[in-house]
């Protein structure tokens, strides 16, 4: 086994978060409402690194080994067939380095996992940051307050880009210069659609 590798819960979800985020979940399989039900057993007791489970990621029928490392933040709603509404929260992210299906005699998955960092606080590169400006002149045209949208890191950039779980993950799992160009690809499309809505809102129809 790998050094630094601990056992937690999974949870299999088409769901990636970067830290601090949240997200609400629905809990109906009995496997994973055992899960919860000793996720709020640890919060209550004030556990709180018993409060963690692992979400891999799950995308076109194909489940990653990396995902998002979660904690449970409370339980919104429980109804009268046992369902539950929970918000969860990303600490940090993880690689498996071991699956278990059943983690027996437990009903739901686990494994073995490390953590793994996401470089969320690299600094843009000098050619991106020329694309956010460009990005924020259109928008300040459009009376959006761009002071509000950060530009000088990967963090501040997925922050307001409003990036899919696929897009998030695959920043996760590229190597330094795969996150570069794929960077690079998110802005100009975005850069992209910005000036195309502006020239139909001058009235130039793209052919």
């Amino acid at each position: 086994m790998a050094r630094g590798a601990f056992h937690i819960p999974l949870f299999p979800l088409g769901v990636f978060l970067f830290p601090g985020e949240q997200t609400g979940l629905h809990i109906f399989e009995p496997r994973y409402r055992q899960l919860i039900s000793e996720l709020e057993e640890a919060l209550e007791q004030g556990a709180e690194e018993k409060n963690r489970f692992g979400i891999p990621f799950h995308f076109e029928d194909v489940t990653a080994s990396t995902g998002t490392l979660a904690r449970l933040v409370e339980v919104k709603q429980v109804h009268p067939s046992g369902r539950k509404d929970i918000l969860v929260e990303c600490v940090g992210h993880f690689e498996t380095r071991k699956f278990e299906a059943v983690a027996a005699p437990k009903l739901y998955p686990a494994g073995h996992v490390i953590r793994k960092d996401l470089p969320l606080s690299s600094e843009l590169s000098t050619q991106h940051r020329a694309q956010v400006m460009k990005i924020k002149e259109i928008l300040s045209e459009r009376d959006v307050d761009v002071t509000l949208l950060p530009g000088e890191t990967v963090e501040d950039l997925t922050s307001w880009l409003g990036l899919p779980p696929a897009h998030k993950h695959r920043l996760l799992t590229a190597n330094d210069e795969q996150r570069f160009e794929f960077v690079n690809g998110l802005l100009r499309w975005t850069l992209l659609i910005l000036q195309q809505e502006s020239k139909v809102d001058k009235g130039y129809f793209p052919n």
